[in-house]
């Protein structure tokens, strides 16, 4: 990820946290000013200027914590799942106007759509793990079931945190839906976090097995060490950790 220090300290001095030249140099205030800005987000207060430092900054992205807890212990949050959370509740607009930040995806990813109504589930998860650093899928990249079509990414024996859980549409050859697999409900379903569920960024249950659903974890980024559901944090649908699980 290229990074333009003259845009980032403009950026922190318009909140407050740089007081220097904007020249470009990444010297003591830079980092000093990257720091407090990361430590006022709740990050690691560190001068590393990464993907999830960058949309807090210029996008106002909500940071969600880097682990999250499991019955087993504590697991990293891949980069991408955490960049998706950032965007939870982001919608369609009704009408001739469209989502600005759908669009902007659209164009990231070098697709010719310009609205907000053309199905953007694939489209979505795509923007994310482009966002995070790692390569896409070369083709079919607004279609939910390229991943599979194109051998793309490691295919999983079962779930893991972050996946990309892509199932098929019932009488519908070649149109399916893809999220993340954010964690598991109560009832063991997957809680997926993705685009377009409901014309939104949400968190919705689905079954783990049906619609022929399969998991695959993304090219770049090594896969775990294990799958399955009971290595799933338990989340409700704000993707909050359930408190009252008997």
């Amino acid at each position: 990820m290229r990074i333009n220090l003259k845009k980032v300290q403009r950026r922190l001095a318009e909140l407050g946290h740089y007081q220097g030249r904007i020249d470009g140099i990444n010297g003591p205030k830079t980092e000093a000013a990257i720091i407090a800005f990361k430590t006022s987000k709740g990050l690691r207060p560190r001068s590393f200027l990464g993907p999830i430092t960058m949309s807090a900054l210029f996008k106002g992205v909500r940071p969600v914590p880097a682990r999250i807890v499991t019955e087993d212990g504590s697991i990293k949050i891949p980069t991408w799942l955490r960049l998706a959370y950032g965007y939870l509740g982001l919608k369609e607009i009704k009408g001739p106007r469209h989502n600005a930040e759908i669009l902007t995806w659209w164009e990231r990813l070098a697709l010719p759509f310009r609205n907000d109504e053309t199905p953007w589930c694939a489209g979505f998860a795509n923007a994310m793990i482009l966002a995070a650093g790692l390569p896409i899928v070369p083709k079919h990249r607004a279609a939910a079931l390229g991943w599979r079509w194109n051998g793309y990414g490691t295919r999983l024996a079962g779930p893991a945190l972050g996946a990309v859980m892509s199932m098929e549409r019932p009488g519908r050859p070649g149109s399916g839906h893809m999220t993340f697999v954010a964690g598991r409900d109560r009832n063991g379903d997957i809680m997926g976090l993705g685009g377009n569920q409901g014309n939104m960024v949400s968190i919705n249950p689905y079954d783990p097995w049906a619609r022929n659903a399969q998991y695959h974890w993304p090219e770049g980024s090594a896969p775990p060490h294990v799958t399955g559901l009971k290595t799933l944090p338990l989340i409700t649908s704000a993707g909050s950790k359930l408190t009252n699980e008997a």
